[in-house]
């Protein structure tokens, strides 16, 4: 290779958003990335149903559009090892890799020198013990996020993968964060992300592998939620001043630290490609999101019978694996004609494999105390409210449209590729 390769995820942010922050004097490291990079369109999906980011990305790691990786739900790609993944094509190559957090991407690597898989995906780290103890911690933060659940395990793994990946001039703008600004909205992905940030390039600085990737999703997650409180959004829409302060503006908040860190990535001297998968536009309504506590308990009061295990995935869904199709056709049955007393609106929606059910809880509405729900015409003798968190109000949608930049070019917004393209630029690299 030429020169070290390097893939920074930045999950669905919006770069026109971006820009009218640098128009106002906000993120000069990304007004200089654009201004001597620019950067691509790329287009995915035109199938709504088809715009979930771990599709997407999928097709970024593959070269496959989803007619041909038929990768449909988040951590699907662990039993796909019949998809070639650029890690894989790389190692193939006799090249060092190493990722931390990559989308719905499996571990199939015989030698990595790092790899620390998202929160949602079964496949196993590698690394180091602190590092392996790091990414279980992660995995299980991010998964009990919405009720604000830490074991001590995981508390004591975070911390030492502080102590050990983040460097010491660092510390202060951590304890900033965790003391000062911890009411902020953005704090708890500002941390996470910086952290992720921060373990990568320590252990690129350590190993120097030959293609590396960095996925971050807060930025994702804060638009997702936020995007009303943003300075630069101009529709009609308001968040509640007790879901968000007027004078608040989360999505500056984590901007301005990935505009660190894209200084801190365009200093280590490498080839970068930077990919957003998609981007989100305004959403248009006021929606609201749930996300069960326990998943179990509550299937038992269904009850669901014939369940193997429970997956939290991200936000609202969980993965259901059955011990037959019987089950899955029952369990099914039962969730989809699970709708509220109130307003009769449906409370899940199901899509079954057979062996297993991805579950969406898709209720949209605000959920209060003594809040009733019904199998059918039969009411369920619980208080609903019981059973789920309140995450947050949707303020931003998936849009097909996203953006790519490689720093060994100049490129132009009225350039159009498909996404699945951005592989095969990431792989012609290797070369």
């Amino acid at each position: 290779m030429k020169q070290k390769v390097i893939l920074i995820g930045l999950n669905e942010l919006n770069f026109e958003l971006i820009e009218k922050y640098c128009e106002k004097g906000y993120l000069p490291n990304f007004k200089s990335l654009f201004l001597n990079h620019g950067y691509k369109q790329t287009s995915s999906e035109t199938d709504h149903n088809l715009l979930e980011p771990w599709i997407q990305w999928v097709s970024i790691h593959t070269g496959k559009m989803y007619d041909e990786h038929q990768v449909f739900r988040l951590g699907d790609i662990a039993n796909r090892t019949d998809l070639k993944q650029l890690w894989e094509i790389a190692e193939g190559k006799g090249l060092r890799v190493g990722a931390i957090s990559p989308f719905n991407a499996r571990n199939n690597l015989k030698n990595p020198e790092f790899f620390v898989p998202d929160p949602w995906t079964q496949t196993p780290p590698s690394g180091n013990n602190t590092l392996i103890s790091l990414s279980k911690a992660i995995s299980f933060a991010v998964n009990n996020n919405a009720n604000n659940r830490l074991g001590i395990n995981s508390a004591i793994a975070l911390l030492k993968g502080f102590l050990k990946f983040a460097p010491v001039k660092k510390y202060f703008d951590y304890t900033r964060l965790a003391i000062f600004n911890l009411k902020r909205k953005a704090t708890k992905a500002i941390i996470l992300d910086n952290l992720l940030a921060d373990t990568f390039i320590s252990l690129w600085k350590k190993n120097q592998p030959d293609f590396s990737s960095l996925f971050l999703n807060g930025g994702a997650h804060i638009q997702h939620h936020y995007m009303f409180n943003s300075k630069v959004y101009n529709g009609n829409q308001k968040n509640p001043e007790w879901y968000c302060p007027s004078g608040e503006d989360p999505l500056l908040d984590i901007l301005n630290e990935y505009d660190q860190i894209v200084k801190e990535v365009m200093g280590l001297d490498c080839r970068v490609f930077f990919a957003t998968g998609l981007h989100q536009k305004p959403h248009t309504e006021n929606t609201f999101y749930w996300r069960l506590n326990d998943h179990v308990a509550f299937l038992n009061k269904v009850p669901a019978k014939g369940i193997k295990s429970v997956v939290p995935r991200m936000s609202r869904d969980f993965l259901i694996v059955v011990t037959d199709q019987a089950a899955a056709n029952e369990i099914e049955k039962q969730l989809n004609s699970i709708y509220s007393v109130s307003d009769n609106q449906k409370i899940f929606s199901v899509d079954n494999r057979g062996g297993s059910l991805f579950v969406e809880l898709v209720y949209p509405n605000d959920i209060k105390s003594g809040f009733s729900i019904k199998i059918g015409n039969k009411p369920l003798e619980l208080d609903f409210s019981e059973y789920v968190s309140f995450v947050a109000i949707k303020n931003g949608e998936h849009h097909n449209i996203g953006y790519f930049i490689d720093t060994l070019k100049k490129s132009s917004a009225s350039e159009e590729i498909r996404i699945k393209q951005v592989f095969t630029e990431i792989v012609d690299s290797f070369n």
